[in-house]
C-alpha cells in the first residue's frame, strides 16, 4: 500500500463516521498542519502516529492494510505482524546520512516469533558491501529498537553522525566495530564516547534476490 492509498482510506473512514481531520488530530494528538503536509507530499505518518490513527479506527495494521493469504504466502494473519520499512538506510560501508526525522516507505509482514525479542521493530535497507557475505546491498534488515542488549552481534548504530549496520564486539575499554568483509578494517570506540550510539540489534534479514 502506498502512502496515497493509506490517506485515502483514512479520509474514507472519516467520511463514513462524519468526522474531520481536525477531529482525528485531536484524538491522536497529531498536529493538523503536519498531517496535511504528509497527505500533500504522499508520506506515511510516523510509526507512533500510524498506530494511534489505527487505534482510533479500532483496527489493526494487518486488517487495515488488507493482508491476504496470497500476500502472506499461505501463512495465517495471526502468525505475522506488520512493521514499517523506514526511509533511513544503514550503511555497510562508509556511512549513511541520518535525517532529523525518518519516514516510512512501506510496510512488510514478519513472523510473530520475532516478538520474543520485544515489541518495537523497524526495517531498513542495507547500503554497501562491508557486511558481505552476511548482509548484501539492498537487503532488508529487521531490528529492534532496544539499544545494546549486552551481547555481541550485528546492530544498527549511529557513529560520528552517520548510520551503520555493523558487528559489535565488546571489550574491556569499549566496543570493536567490525565489518564482516575483510577488506574493511575494524574500528574501535570507547564506552564513554559521545560519537557512538546503538539503536538496536538486527534480529532478521530479508535478502535482496
Amino acid at each position: 500500500m502506498q502512502a496515497q492509498e493509506f490517506w485515502k482510506k483514512i479520509k474514507d473512514g472519516l467520511a463514513q463516521r462524519g468526522k474531520t481531520q481536525e477531529w482525528l488530530c485531536k484524538e491522536t494528538g497529531m498536529d493538523l498542519q503536519s498531517m496535511r503536509n504528509r497527505i500533500y507530499k504522499n508520506r506515511f505518518p510516523s510509526i507512533e502516529e500510524a498506530l494511534k490513527i489505527l487505534a482510533v479506527f479500532e483496527t489493526t495494521a494487518e486488517a487495515f492494510f488488507g493482508m491476504s493469504q496470497e500476500a502472506l504466502g499461505g501463512a495465517a494473519a495471526k502468525d505475522v505482524t506488520l512493521i514499517p520499512v523506514m526511509e533511513q538506510a544503514f550503511s555497510a560501508g562508509r556511512g549513511q546520512y541520518v535525517p532529523d526525522e525518518d519516514e516510512i516507505k512501506e510496510w512488510i509482514s514478519v513472523p510473530n516469533e520475532l516478538k520474543k525479542y520485544g515489541t518495537n521493530f523497524a526495517a531498513s535497507r542495507v547500503r554497501g558491501d562491508s557486511m558481505e557475505p552476511t548482509l548484501f546491498d539492498g537487503d532488508i534488515i529487521i531490528s529492534d529498537t532496544g539499544g545494546y542488549d549486552g551481547s555481541d552481534g550485528i546492530y544498527t548504530i549511529i557513529y560520528k553522525g552517520s548510520g551503520f549496520v555493523k558487528r559489535l564486539q565488546r571489550s574491556v575499554d569499549g566496543v570493536k566495530i567490525i565489518s564482516d568483509n575483510r577488506h574493511y578494517d575494524p574500528m574501535f570506540e570507547s564506552g564513554q564516547s559521545e560519537d557512538f550510539r546503538v539503536i538496536g540489534k538486527v534480529r532478521s534479514v530479508m535478502h535482496n534476490m
